[in-house]
């Protein structure tokens, strides 16, 4: 089974949690038996090459083969530029679970490299210097060559952790819908449709997971009506998931995802767990 990352980044920080980022990064590096680089965006002198060394010597790191990156400007923009210039695959970063509404819409340095960066992203809720495994993942899917990816690397991953479940969601939305509600004012026959589009979702479900051909970890399959995105996240919150996995998809962010949030959007506004986003 190949490794699902080959070389891994940290967005190293001196921030609180700084050592609790750095250890997990390293957790994650022994366990794909990869590479790690360390970004760190700041102004490279004597000082900070030893603040930074100190960093990894206190977080119990004695690793040589260790990559240190050094870059300087807009941090996300740096970042970014970094990872590709290293050959990352993997970016990690942290985050807040949750930010102000001003922060929200004037943006984050997390949320800018969430999404513009060309690699995947972990973006890392509440980094642990005791860092543990991943027992239970949940990845969305709406059946797209983007999704079928993620679910396949993240199996991957998932068996690496020696997981204890795997849970696919499936969030689909019939906007029409809601008309045919209003129209009818029938709440019976609302259930009736909503029941009948629930078991042809679970069908589609059941035939595209088969199709996958993966196995060796416990698979729940689980389709969800709703608006897209916001009950996927809610699902993953709910069941309490060590790590929710989301395709980047194609999709190009422009100013109004940050007023109409879509998917990836809204999980970061409210992180239902660890999150991993998949290029």
């Amino acid at each position: 089974m190949s490794a699902p990352f080959n070389k891994l980044g940290l967005a190293v920080t001196f921030s609180p949690t700084g050592r609790a980022l750095l250890k997990e990064a390293h957790r994650l590096k022994k366990l794909f038996d990869s590479k790690l680089v360390l970004i760190h965006c700041g102004k490279k002198d004597s000082q900070t090459e030893e603040k930074l060394q100190n960093l990894i010597e206190n977080s119990g790191i004695d690793d040589s083969s260790l990559e240190i990156t050094w870059t300087e400007g807009e941090p996300a923009k740096s970042i970014i530029k970094s990872s590709v210039h290293s050959g990352v695959d993997l970016l990690i970063i942290g985050a807040l679970e949750k930010e102000p509404m001003m922060k929200y819409y004037l943006g984050s340095v997390a949320r800018r490299i969430m999404r513009e960066a060309y690699t995947s992203v972990l973006i890392l809720k509440s980094p642990s210097e005791e860092p543990a495994q991943f027992k239970k993942f949940c990845v969305s899917t709406d059946y797209s060559s983007e999704s079928e990816k993620a679910i396949i690397l993240s199996h991957n991953f998932a068996k690496l952790e020696n997981a204890d479940e795997f849970l696919i969601v499936r969030n689909y939305d019939v906007p029409a819908l809601s008309s045919t509600i209003m129209n009818t004012g029938n709440s019976i026959e609302t259930k009736v449709l909503i029941d009948q589009m629930q078991v042809e979702e679970e069908d589609k479900m059941n035939l595209f997971i088969k199709e996958l051909g993966i196995h060796d970890i416990k698979i729940t399959a689980k389709c969800v009506f709703g608006r897209e995105g916001w009950e996927a996240g809610n699902f993953a919150r709910s069941h309490d998931v060590d790590i929710f996995v989301v395709s980047a998809g194609s999709k190009k962010f422009n100013i109004l995802d940050r007023v109409f949030p879509n998917e990836l959007e809204y999980l970061f506004k409210v992180l239902p767990s660890n999150l991993l986003i998949i290029r």
